[in-house]
């Protein structure tokens, strides 16, 4: 916030919408409130990612056009992107982001306005990102090497520092602890934090946390107390559970305790306007209300990603295996042995999920390997820590690893393609054509349902199971006819 010593980034129109709305905030929305959100006077607002890239492709949206009117709708403050060198479409040549595709990536965003940017490599493959982290400095960008967390990492803490280190020394300008399943415990933090800031000296260190054990609220506090230089947060609806620590908890949380700056409450008011314009959001599109989740030890054993983590929840439910939670955690936890002990980030973390789930359904153990789960024995990515069950190795059979694609050759292979179009091809894993075309001004408009229309609609995902669904009122007339049976 201006005028704090803390930086407070907020994530809600990207891992927040994400992992609460399982990505379903469309431009329009995220326009209708990006306004409001700057008011809130965040040290820098994510408005990009590769997941947000793909969700916008997958609905036929311009995901540059996106970023250039977020831009115009926050005035004054810095646009922040994350950038992941490994993809999860599985396309091959384009699993890892090469260092020419990774330059027009972030050329692209640098032309729309972005000044930071979050450097992802589950496997902190320093080769590959110290290439591309020199790039980005020469293009003027801020950068924030990410420093994934993990459940083993519990043995000691020198080998966080040491990557810690190394990060710094490759020219992160920044370092972020991303703890993506919520495993951070505030005595664990106490022990770890004081570690990296010897090891960082000057440089900055920011924090990343997840809510699915229902403890990074708390974590988030105790960061504060230690000193971390920067948080990431989302408003309400769109916090918690899966997703980052609420940021209007957050700040009354800090008044109370008279821990950093204190929030004025013309800022407090301005946090509320947004949390209360994303609630009807997700009350007039049936996004699910972002409710806490209640402590777990499941999630120390699958090690899930927020936003997986609440895709695995909801089909255990939709099957019928909830109460399961555990046996899937711990049937998580063997896959990913099994398949080389890869971090359960993406792209390893979706697929190790949907084979334990295949399992616990009843498969017989890896009768049937998705293809995610085969390039992770394949070691397409590079290599993982732990070893690869040589089983099953024999049966995907070894691959060549693939030459890191240079822009000749992309240019020669899409001739015609715009850089834009060749970025949105390698990350998104489409043609090159495929990329959508941007948006009228008038399409662009977000227009919220009437009560009436909301009504309608909720009614009209539940008509198919019954002959006939009908609502009647005062002024209101509903007639469904089911479509089953």
């Amino acid at each position: 916030m201006t005028g704090a010593v803390l930086r407070y980034t907020d994530v809600s129109l990207t891992d927040g919408q994400s992992s609460r709305w399982d990505g379903g905030m469309t431009t329009p929305m995220a326009l209708a409130v990006a306004q409001r959100l700057a008011a809130t006077q965040p040290a820098a607002v994510e408005v990009a990612s590769l997941a947000t890239l793909q969700q916008s492709v997958a609905r036929g949206e311009d995901p540059w056009q996106r970023i250039e009117l977020l831009g115009e709708r926050c005035p004054g403050v810095p646009l922040r992107a994350a950038l992941s060198l490994l993809t999860d479409h599985g396309k091959r040549d384009c699993d890892v982001i090469s260092t020419a595709v990774a330059t027009l990536w972030m050329r692209e965003l640098a032309q729309r306005g972005v000044s930071e940017l979050v450097l992802i490599d589950p496997l902190l493959d320093i080769e590959r990102m110290a290439p591309v982290l020199k790039v980005a400095k020469s293009l003027g960008l801020t950068t924030i090497g990410a420093l994934p967390y993990a459940q083993e990492s519990t043995l000691g803490n020198e080998e966080l520092r040491g990557k810690a280190s190394t990060l710094a020394g490759a020219g992160a300008d920044r370092v972020m602890l991303r703890d993506e399943a919520g495993l951070l415990t505030a005595d664990r933090l106490a022990t770890l934090l004081p570690v990296l800031r010897r090891s960082l000296g000057k440089t900055p260190l920011d924090l990343h946390l997840r809510c699915q054990t229902a403890l990074a609220p708390m974590v988030a506090l105790e960061a504060v107390r230690l000193g971390i230089d920067g948080l990431d947060t989302a408003f309400a609806p769109v916090a918690n559970g899966a997703s980052v620590p609420a940021l209007g908890t957050l700040l009354n949380s800090l008044r109370l305790l008279k821990q950093g700056t204190s929030a004025s409450s013309q800022l407090l008011h301005a946090v509320g306007e947004v949390d209360r314009l994303l609630s009807e959001m997700a009350d007039c599109h049936g996004f699910e209300p972002a409710l806490s989740w209640a402590f777990d030890l499941a999630p120390f054993a699958h090690e899930l990603p927020g936003e997986i983590a609440a895709q695995m929840t909801r089909r255990l439910a939709e099957a019928g295996l909830a109460h399961r939670l555990h046996a899937f955690a711990n049937e998580c936890a063997r896959v990913r042995n099994e398949v080389g002990a890869p971090p359960m980030l993406a792209p390893f973390a979706q697929p190790i999920a949907e084979q334990a789930l295949l399992h616990l359904q009843g498969v017989n153990r890896y009768a049937e390997i998705r293809p995610g789960v085969r390039r992770a024995l394949q070691q397409v990515y590079g290599a993982t820590s732990g070893s690869v069950d040589p089983g099953l190795l024999r049966r995907v059979g070894a691959l060549p690893k693939a030459p890191e694609l240079s822009l000749a050759k992309l240019h020669a292979a899409y001739f015609d393609a715009s850089d834009a179009a060749l970025v949105i091809s390698q990350t998104c894993g489409v043609a090159p054509e495929a990329m959508p075309v941007g948006a009228s001004s008038e399409a662009l408009r977000y227009v919220g349902m009437t009560p009436a229309e909301v009504l309608l609609a909720g009614l009209t995902a539940r008509a198919a199971p019954y002959a006939q669904l009908g609502v009647h009122g005062p002024g209101v007339s509903i007639q469904l006819q089911g479509t089953e049976g």
